[in-house]
């Protein structure tokens, strides 16, 4: 299949081109001469050879290709060679798809550089030699454009395979994940909290006999903390059942966790400025002033602490810092060894950056997140968009230049030319082109306006006619600017983001470009050398209506086919990306509940005894209560620590990884099959994993008896799955067509059988060709 395609339009135009010349002359019996004919057929040959290298050598290509027709315009007038012309517009097209963009720029120059060339002797006046290179160079602007942004359609379509990919690896991770944060949660309450009452209570306790009033105030801020540690594990019990509790305003919170630490004797200053950050990032911030906190309580009780928040339009800067007063340590050991280390985890994973050290006597913590956190991977909207931008300063220039051009090749006498160059005749032609051409400029954000602008336009020809003397042949000239109104057509049918009949643009677009060349044909006073009736000048709109109306429903159907296909391929990638985050949702849903029945059969009970004897003012049995809540949650912390799977973090599987998976499938019950070759070639990570991927979504989709068959054919990978349920889940289905369509690939789903075909590159054609060289399949189980 990729031999078909690298091969089917290089045959198709030099085929085209042997048809109509020399051929159409052969068959009339008009003997061509026969040094053009060599000439001609050299250069069909030597281009149909080149454009078949254009996908491996592309520069090179071009080349020959230029060479090809400099050596054909030797023998043969450019007439003759008219359609083997279009293979400089092919040769660049894959040149702006496969090269840089500084050698795609050199390479347009080197092209415009030759065309000025070879038409210096065709021409005898300078208008028509420029209007012949100005018309080229736009064609190859054009063929630039248009590769460019296929290049950049092809750089998404891999960017959002490498998401799909990160977003399934997520999925995975879900749980992991989720877990990591559950225990930084409990960690925080049990630092915060339960630390607190542990290192009041055993202070008053030692101090009793000085100071006998500090074990009342001791009870009270045990009985407090208690019931507030009681209330944040219900909360955090509740929350992990529901999800749509509103976090609370980061000012709140910070206030609420200043007043704790004031109760605990903390002396604490907080300075905040700026607007309310993201909730992401107020969360970490939270987490941040919190943990210093309780780091201070633990090593330098009683020491003067500042707390300072700024927020501006791109950073998140908080600061926490102590004078050093030294104080009773009576915490120190009770903390997990995880507190900073979480935060810098935290912090690290919002793309900021956290310092913790000392800072004269004191401590220093300092964090810095930035406020704009988006996703990594995407590709940049401003380099997505160059290809647009070249498209369309290509079609407006051409359509611009098209009919200046006609004009000039309608002179036929000297006489008509110098008329031409009559301002009065030159100037309302260059502004009726300028005003029918610029409206493309908004082709893709607003089609329906551009195409408005150039119909619209198409009607001032007959009424400019009318007012002033056009040039002869102006009908001819709004011909050829009739490009415009197939671009704008286009435009609609691929554009246009609302649906609609915009079929319309087609008879429209061919009804009021018949208006105008009939308008303009009939401003002098006849039209087909005839005068001017009503009746005739309709039917002439009419007839000429009905020609144009073939040509815009054909660009009409390109431009819908395109915008369609386009439009599908990012629903499949939205949907895939979506049934793939739905699973890591859930799988992070199942973690939380799964915790919360942890939290409640081993740590609430205990914060509920603590809340009883503190309340009941009883010292001892408090500090005994609170060290025993306090190792209820370290104990369900180690436990979700020692849950964590160090293999999720391994490597992707690939097309080699595939053995094992059907050999597990065959330990648990299942009959399947695999049929893959004795060796692979090494083949791109993208294709390597999407392999794997593919057979392993097939295999989920069903329970029955399943064949997997890998071939490596036509340059292709070819995995083939059965023992699909007849009606697949549409998201999974989704998932497959999106990674499918990253790839270049196709994928057909019949009658319970997945065949997909994901085209590899020229090397891993040819590695696999090469006998002994490869990768065994099957790591695990027999086929």
């Amino acid at each position: 299949m990729t031999l078909l395609r690298t091969w089917s339009l290089p045959s198709a135009l030099v085929g085209a081109q042997l048809l109509l010349w020399p051929g159409l002359p052969l068959l009339r019996g008009d003997a061509p001469d026969v040094t053009a004919t060599s000439a001609g057929l050299v250069a069909a040959v030597v281009t149909l050879l080149a454009l078949g290298w254009r996908q491996r050598r592309p520069l090179p290509a071009l080349g020959v290709v230029l060479a090809a027709q400099t050596l054909g315009r030797l023998g043969a007038s450019p007439d003759e060679l008219l359609v083997l012309s279009f293979a400089e517009l092919v040769a660049i097209w894959s040149v702006a798809v496969r090269v840089p963009g500084r050698v795609v720029r050199v390479a347009l120059a080197a092209s415009a550089l030759w065309v000025a060339l070879v038409n210096l002797p065709r021409f005898e006046t300078v208008e028509a030699y420029l209007g012949e290179v100005v018309v080229a160079v736009l064609g190859y602007l054009l063929a630039v454009g248009l590769g460019r942004s296929r290049r950049h359609w092809m750089t998404g379509r891999a960017a959002v395979a490498g998401r799909l990919v990160a977003v399934e690896a997520e999925a995975r991770q879900a749980a992991e994940t989720e877990r990591r944060r559950l225990a930084r949660e409990l960690h925080d309450v049990s630092a915060h909290h339960l630390t607190s009452i542990v290192v009041t209570v055993g202070a008053a306790e030692r101090l009793t006999a000085r100071r006998p009033e500090l074990a009342a105030e001791a009870v009270g801020f045990a009985a407090r903390t208690g019931r507030e540690t009681l209330a944040a594990l219900r909360r955090l019990v509740a929350v992990m059942s529901d999800d749509t509790e509103a976090p609370r305003p980061l000012r709140q919170r910070l206030d609420d966790l200043v007043v704790g630490f004031h109760r605990l004797g903390q002396p604490v200053r907080l300075d905040r400025t700026g607007p309310e950050p993201p909730p992401a990032l107020a969360e970490v911030v939270h987490a941040v002033v919190r943990e210093s906190l309780t780091n201070v309580v633990r090593h330098a009780t009683g020491a003067d602490v500042s707390v300072r928040v700024a927020v501006d339009a791109r950073t998140v800067t908080v600061t926490v810092a102590d004078i050093g007063v030294p104080g009773p340590a009576v915490g120190f050991g009770l903390g997990a060894g995880q507190g900073i280390s979480g935060l810098r985890e935290r912090v690290t994973a919002l793309g900021g950056t956290l310092r913790a050290g000392p800072d004269g006597d004191g401590w220093r913590v300092e964090a810095r997140l930035p406020v704009e956190v988006g996703p990594a991977g995407r590709p940049s909207p401003a380099r997505s968009e160059n290809g647009r931008s070249l498209v369309t300063a290509a079609l407006v220039g051409n359509a611009l230049a098209l009919p200046v051009a006609a004009a000039l090749v309608s002179m036929e006498t000297d006489a008509e030319l110098a008329r031409l160059r009559d301002p009065g005749v030159l100037l309302p032609l260059l502004l009726l082109s300028v005003a029918h051409a610029a409206p493309l400029g908004w082709r893709c954000r607003r089609p329906w306006a551009a195409f408005a602008g150039v119909a619209g336009t198409v009607l001032l020809w007959p009424v400019v006619a009318l007012l002033v003397e056009l040039p002869r042949g102006a009908e001819f000239v709004l011909l050829t600017a009739g490009f415009a109104d197939l671009a704008a057509v286009w435009a609609v049918a691929a554009y246009a983001r609302r649906p609609g009949p915009t079929w319309l643009a087609a008879p429209v677009a061919a009804t009021t470009l018949a208006v105008g060349l009939v308008g303009t044909a009939a401003a002098d006073g006849s039209v087909a050398g005839e005068p001017v009736h009503v009746p005739v000048t309709v039917f002439m709109t009419v007839f000429v209506a009905g020609l144009l109306l073939v040509p815009m429903l054909l660009t009409w159907g390109g431009g819908a086919l395109v915008g369609g296909r386009w439009r599908r391929m990012v629903s499949r990638e939205d949907d895939a990306l979506a049934a793939a985050t739905a699973r890591a949702v859930a799988a992070a849903r199942a973690e939380r509940e799964r915790v919360g029945a942890g939290l409640r059969s081993a740590v609430l009970d205990r914060a509920s005894r603590l809340v009883v004897v503190a309340d009941q003012g009883r010292l001892d049995e408090i500090l005994v209560e609170a060290r025993a809540t306090l190792a209820a949650m370290r104990g369900l912390l180690d436990d979700l620590r020692a849950d964590e799977r160090p293999a999720l973090h391994g490597p992707q599987p690939t097309i080699a990884d595939v053995g094992g998976l059907c050999a597990s499938r065959q330990a648990d019950g299942r009959d399947v099959v695999l049929d893959a070759p004795g060796t692979v070639p090494a083949l791109p990570a993208d294709v390597d994993v999407s392999a794997y991927r593919l057979v392993e979504a097939a295999l989920d989709a069903g329970a029955g008896p399943a064949r997997v068959v890998l071939r490596l054919a036509g340059g292709e990978l070819r995995v083939s799955v059965t023992g699909l349920p007849a009606a697949s889940d549409p998201l999974v289905v989704a998932g497959l067509r999106a990674r499918v369509d990253a790839l270049g690939g196709r994928l057909a789903l019949r009658r319970g059988e997945l065949r997909a075909r994901l085209p590899l590159p020229p090397a891993a054609v040819a590695a696999a060709a090469r006998p002994g060289q490869g990768r065994e399949p099957v790591r695990e189980g027999a086929r």
